[in-house]
Parts: C-alpha cells; structure tokens; sequence
C-alpha cells in the first residue's frame, strides 16, 4: 500500500437497518469527502437520513451504534483493498 498527503481518504460505511420483515438490512455509503472514520460516519448518516433515501426503505431507521466503517486504499499498481 502507498499513502501521500495528497491521497484523498475514501471510506466504505455500512449501516444497519431493519427492513419490513424485520431482517437486518446492509446500506453501503462511499464517502469521500472526510478526513477520518468519525467524519465518514456522520457523513453516511446523514445521507441515510435524507427525505429520498428514507421513503425508499419505508422511513425505517440507520443504526449508527453498530456502523461499520473501512478504509479505501489504492494499492500502488492500482488494485483496491480494504483496511480495518
């Protein structure tokens, strides 16, 4: 992996919530635009909580408790991982 004070922070959040038959539903948020895991986080939430997003799953909340947030790192020859 490389990292360079250029390198813009990219973050894949998880966020649960319960659907209509009351399984554990997975959203996916790419955030960009924060500079570490708590801003990714706030940043996933409040677009989970927008008007659209919210009357697509029948207004059902985000469990921001039990978020999962992983870092997006672009390896030096171009593949893409995950880090913790």
């Amino acid at each position: 992996m490389f990292s360079t004070p250029r390198d813009p922070r990219t973050w894949l959040v998880g966020l649960p919530c319960r659907s209509d038959d009351s399984r554990i539903v997975w959203l996916y948020y790419v955030v960009g635009e924060a500079l570490d895991s708590a801003g990714a986080l706030c940043a996933a939430v409040q677009r989970a909580n927008s008007a659209s997003e919210r009357d697509v799953r029948g207004q059902a909340p985000v469990d921001p408790d039990r978020a999962k947030v992983r870092r997006i790192r672009r390896h030096i020859l171009g593949d893409f991982a995950l880090e913790a």
